[in-house]
């Protein structure tokens, strides 16, 4: 019982920490997928006579759809680097936990992908 709880002491902070993380992450990627979808949409389009299959919102939205999807992958990229740059080294402890257990960050995303 000991072992187990050294080890769940040792990987779940760093865990909850990227599930946490993840939360602006999948964000950032609904975003970037939206501005995939719908970033060529103009107010010249409106000149064309089927608006190049855009919509009157999509056209409104884009400047703040890549604006929030700058914002959000600058923050996410802060706090990676913050979270698993310097602290690990200034404390002297094994950076493997970080980064075996960063693919968690992706986990909220991939739920909400799942549920739509």
């Amino acid at each position: 019982m000991r072992p187990a709880l050294r080890v769940l002491r040792r990987w779940l902070p760093p865990f909850l920490a990227h599930l946490l993380i993840g939360l602006p992450t999948a964000a950032a990627l609904l975003c970037a997928r939206w501005y995939l979808a719908h970033g060529h949409c103009t107010y010249d389009d409106l000149g064309l006579r089927d608006l190049d299959q855009c919509t009157y919102d999509q056209i409104e939205s884009s400047g703040f759809v890549l604006t929030a999807l700058v914002v959000l992958a600058a923050f996410v990229a802060l706090v990676l680097v913050l979270f698993d740059g310097p602290r690990p080294h200034g404390t002297a402890r094994s950076l493997r936990p970080r980064l075996l257990t960063l693919p968690a960050i992706l986990l909220p995303y991939a739920v909400f992908v799942a549920c739509a």
